[in-house]
């Protein structure tokens, strides 16, 4: 990709992940019927391919507007305590992991992508419901073991959703270095 984001390319492309981002986050929850949170995917994939590890916090301080904008429009607050300090981690292995496959891999195929995207959305949710459990604990799992069997089958819908939104980014790649190609 760093073939294509040169130069007004890399603040286009910050600009599209920002906006995927803004627009699907605030009805995450589903209360506003908008499509699924492209969160995960965004970190990913702007860790893979913008690389700039000073726009992490940018990312995540527009999550988090796009939050207090969905809890002011009517979205319940209840993921909204001291755990949401272990999104920064959560969040972190995302950006990372992207950063990793797009350094360390030199044009990296899809499948290596997209297992390595699934392995850092696992971290991602691990320590994401880590936080939940110790910093929000939920009365009804008095329990480690309890509160990871009501909340393991949450993951294979974030997991979906990640690969759709990556899996859709590389076959835009895809397209415009086909593009690109067919042009020269």
């Amino acid at each position: 990709m760093s073939d294509i984001i040169k130069g007004r390319g890399f603040w286009m492309l910050a600009l599209i992940l920002a906006v995927a981002m803004s627009v699907t986050r605030v009805g995450h929850f589903g209360e506003f019927q908008g499509p699924p949170d492209a969160s995960w995917a965004v970190f990913f994939l702007a860790g893979m391919w913008l690389r700039e590890p000073r726009l992490f916090p940018a990312f995540f301080v527009l999550a988090w507007v796009a939050d207090l904008t969905a809890f002011a429009m009517g979205t319940p607050t209840d993921c909204y305590s001291p755990a949401y300090f272990f999104l920064i981690p959560a969040y972190g292995a995302l950006w990372a992991a992207g950063h990793w496959v797009g350094a360390e891999v030199s044009r990296a195929r899809a499948p290596l992508i997209l297992a390595v995207g699934a392995v850092a959305a696992l971290v991602t949710f691990v320590v994401a419901n880590l936080g939940m459990y110790w910093l929000a604990p939920s009365p009804s799992a008095t329990s480690l073991v309890d509160y990871a069997a009501a909340v393991a089958g949450y993951f294979p819908g974030y997991l979906l959703t990640m690969g759709l939104y990556v899996g859709l980014a590389l076959v835009a790649v895809a397209a415009l270095r086909f593009k690109r190609l067919a042009s020269e």
